[in-house]
């Protein structure tokens, strides 16, 4: 497998969810955002950009446009006060309820013409590639 490969991959998958993400409203970096923050409580902007490999700027113009529609909320952190914790609103839940899974279902069809076993396996290889993805990424900082 070439690098092509998994980039024809990822971009397969972008154009399965794509067009379902803008019916909801909301662009595909604001989509994964709010599903971080709706899986992940206590969540604060730093934490999101780290995660999803989100260059600061773009999380907190992305941040500023999800409050301004309602879907999400800031609340001062009580024992930090200059973290933000972020969660979703009930509004953000509607918006994303029906596509918060839509790369998962995306994946399950892809990965229907694998055994059981082979499934695992590819799991498996996935995992360790990208822990040793990580760790290249992290001697190169």
């Amino acid at each position: 497998m070439d690098c092509n490969t998994i980039n024809l991959l990822s971009r397969y998958a972008k154009d399965y969810g794509h067009a379902a993400i803008r019916e909801a409203g909301i662009t595909d970096t604001e989509h994964r955002i709010c599903t971080f923050i709706h899986f992940h409580r206590d969540a604060y902007q730093d934490m999101v950009a780290n995660a999803l490999m989100l260059d600061k700027t773009t999380v907190a113009k992305a941040l500023v446009s999800l409050e301004e529609r309602g879907l999400i909320k800031r609340i001062r952190n009580p024992e930090n006060r200059r973290r933000n914790i972020l969660t979703i609103t009930d509004k953000g839940k509607e918006a994303i309820i029906d596509i918060i899974g839509i790369y998962d279902e995306w994946l399950a069809k892809v990965e229907s013409c694998l055994s059981d076993q082979e499934k695992e396996q590819f799991h498996s290889y996935c995992q360790r590639l990208l822990e040793k993805a990580k760790e290249i990424n992290e001697q190169r900082t």
